[in-house]
């Protein structure tokens, strides 16, 4: 008796189990949801005393305040006015992976690529490196004007824009670099690692 009561449980269990299992493996599909390009920026910020860069997207969530400016005697240098008051609730920023990453073709590549501002040619230049397929190509996906002190406005190469992940048709704040097309040979770029 005891020995089928144990049985019983043993399939009980194994039958809850394989019932959350399917659910639980089941990956996440995100979509996108396009944006007005306006109300976005790409910057490269500078550290360790200008010799590298980290990626900053801005978002104007709000018209109560201008959140950058391209200084007008500078093209392509930015003035992050952020910097100069409370900007809850008026603008966004995207730091680092947990707010961007690269979506093309329809597909998802947070976990595929990594974004990285490299010195190119006397500028700096927005490239994705793959990251779990070194086979992959690397992706340009956007350059600044020169190579200048200060903050520096990426300019997307053609095809390339902002848009937002969703899911279950609700906007996320993650911000994706989006491209139509799926990554080929044909995007490869030269850029060093």
């Amino acid at each position: 008796m005891k020995y089928h009561l144990s049985r019983v449980t043993v399939a009980i269990s194994s039958l809850f189990l394989s019932l959350l299992i399917p659910h639980s493996a089941q990956a996440y599909t995100f979509g996108q949801e396009e944006v007005d390009q306006s109300k976005f920026i790409a910057i490269a910020v500078p550290f360790a005393e200008g010799k590298q860069y980290n990626l900053i997207i801005l978002e104007q969530i709000s018209s109560t305040q201008a959140c950058w400016e391209e200084k007008v005697d500078q093209p392509g240098v930015i003035d992050p006015l952020l910097l100069q008051f409370d900007f809850t609730g008026i603008c966004g920023r995207s730091t680092d992976s947990n707010g961007y990453s690269i979506r093309q073709g329809g597909q998802d590549y947070a976990m595929d690529y990594r974004l990285s501002v490299v010195k190119q040619n006397g500028n700096l230049v927005l490239m994705g490196y793959p990251s779990r397929n070194p086979g992959a190509p690397k992706l340009k996906i956007g350059e600044t004007q020169s190579l200048t002190d200060g903050f520096l406005k990426i300019q997307l190469e053609p095809g390339w824009r902002f848009s937002k992940r969703s899911y279950n048709g609700k906007t996320l704040g993650h911000i994706y670099f989006t491209h139509d097309q799926v990554p080929s040979a044909d995007t490869i770029a030269e850029a060093p690692l």
